[in-house]
């Protein structure tokens, strides 16, 4: 079995140098701790307490989320993501571990763990709340533990995979508006939210070009239950504004405003006009079926995990950065065909 100091001879460093590399401590150049995690890599080197090796053919990859578990299962987006990044890391003979975390500190305390165990190889990131971003990719970063994030983020630099939520949301109201409906709102949980602002800001603009009202009474904040849903919306009608059709943050809420809809005898699409985001195979099931825009999460994930390989493979290009825009699908269904509705 190697030892620290084979991996010092490979690397052409001391093994005082490996040491400080394996334990995060003193001023080591990039280069410098790239060549001794090859090096690492090469030996199979196991840490004294070590889990496994650090082969390719032995990896383990890690999906951690930090966010409510309600927030995660049953959650079509995150259903996607989780099947892209299990069949890929199967089909190139790695294992996966899911880790779900209800705090941040959390999270950041248990994978900086499990990296320095050698129990993972790199981790795949997702759902990260906007507030927790900064705290988890410097700690990440400060570590140097390999990581791909999906989702976008404007104020830092690393390896990212995501949509263009400003031009899905755009692409929402663009068809709306096209589909003749002119009294559009939007239905979310956070309006803070990197995936969701942007998304409002693509909706903003398709209803500005088209003349319409976007106005703040329109982006309406609810909770995350059913019944958050359907207050939100009977407070609109007894406040008198105009709606013809709405805009959800996930396809979950879609069909709790199909729900409110039946209930209060508004006929969709005639009257009411309803997409989301993120597919799911319900949304087909009810009637009328729901449109929506697909992010493809299974497209992410997949991605997610080829990024952070290339990552895994070659450290060095840690520094190099590397951003993946994926395009998004508009899914149009009988929830928004107001025309094919008009001779009913």
């Amino acid at each position: 079995m190697a030892n620290i100091k084979d991996v010092a001879k490979l690397a052409g460093v001391s093994p005082a140098t490996v040491s400080r590399v394996l334990s995060n401590k003193g001023n080591t150049s990039e280069a410098v701790r790239a060549r001794v995690q090859m090096a690492i890599r090469k030996t199979n080197y196991v840490r004294p307490g070590g889990a496994k090796p650090l082969v390719p053919g032995s990896r383990t990859i890690c999906l951690t989320i930090a966010r409510n578990s309600t927030d995660i299962f049953g959650n079509p987006f995150f259903d996607s993501v989780l099947y892209g990044v299990s069949s890929t890391v199967e089909q190139h003979g790695m294992d996966l571990q899911l880790a779900v975390f209800h705090s941040v500190e959390r999270q950041i305390e248990k994978c900086v763990q499990l990296y320095k165990q050698n129990k993972v190889d790199g981790l795949i990131l997702t759902g990260i709340l906007s507030a927790d971003k900064d705290r988890l990719l410097r700690t990440f970063h400060e570590e140097h533990i390999p990581f791909v994030m999906i989702g976008r983020t404007f104020r830092h630099d690393v390896f990212s995979v995501h949509n263009d939520n400003l031009r899905d949301g755009y692409m929402a109201a663009r068809h709306l508006i096209d589909a003749g409906y002119r009294n559009l709102i939007v239905l979310t949980q956070d309006t803070k939210l990197d995936v969701f602002a942007a998304r409002i800001s693509g909706y903003r603009q398709a209803a500005q070009q088209g003349g319409l009202d976007a106005g703040p009474e329109r982006i309406v904040q609810v909770g995350p239950e059913e019944e958050d849903i359907m207050d939100a919306l009977q407070r609109l009608l007894d406040e008198g504004i105009a709606v013809d059709s709405v805009i959800t943050m996930d396809s979950v809420m879609s069909l709790s405003v199909l729900k409110f809809c039946q209930l209060t005898g508004l006929r969709v699409p005639q009257e009411v006009g309803i997409i989301g985001f993120n597919d799911a195979p319900y949304l087909v099931k009810v009637s009328p079926t729901l449109s929506c825009v697909e992010m493809n999460g299974a497209n992410l994930g997949a991605e997610a995990f080829h990024l952070l390989n290339e990552i895994m493979n070659e450290p060095q290009a840690m520094s190099l950065k590397k951003n993946v825009t994926l395009p998004s699908k508009l899914m149009i269904r009988q929830s928004t065909s107001r025309s094919s509705f008009e001779d009913r």
